[in-house]
């Protein structure tokens, strides 16, 4: 991620920035321990169906969402960069969030 601040100080984008990156860290460290989510936490994040992993130019995922905040349901959808992708229990943890992960 690049960010040309041009914002007088405090960015807020800079903010929310860092405020991704640390959730995402968490999140990293936890399933590095085997804390993988629970159900409860996977239960409001968005499902992936019919999905892939693609590079194009960092790793992510595509497929026909449902459950996303921002993105209308049965669209396509490009995640953000994925970082962990665990098709066994069912979910990915990409920068901006998790995804649970229906049938390819």
């Amino acid at each position: 991620m690049f960010i040309l601040n041009r914002e007088p100080s405090p960015s807020l984008c800079l903010a929310t920035a860092a405020h991704k990156y640390r959730a995402l860290a968490d999140d990293l460290d936890a399933i590095a321990r085997g804390e993988h989510p629970s159900a409860d936490r996977l239960r409001d994040a968005p499902t992936l169906s019919g999905w892939r992993i693609v590079i194009a130019p960092v790793p992510h995922l595509l497929g026909v969402v449902s459950g996303h905040p921002d993105i209308a349901e049965g669209r396509i959808c490009r995640t953000s960069a994925v970082f962990v992708c665990d098709e066994e229990k069912g979910y990915a943890r990409t920068y901006s969030r998790y995804y649970r992960l229906g049938p390819r």
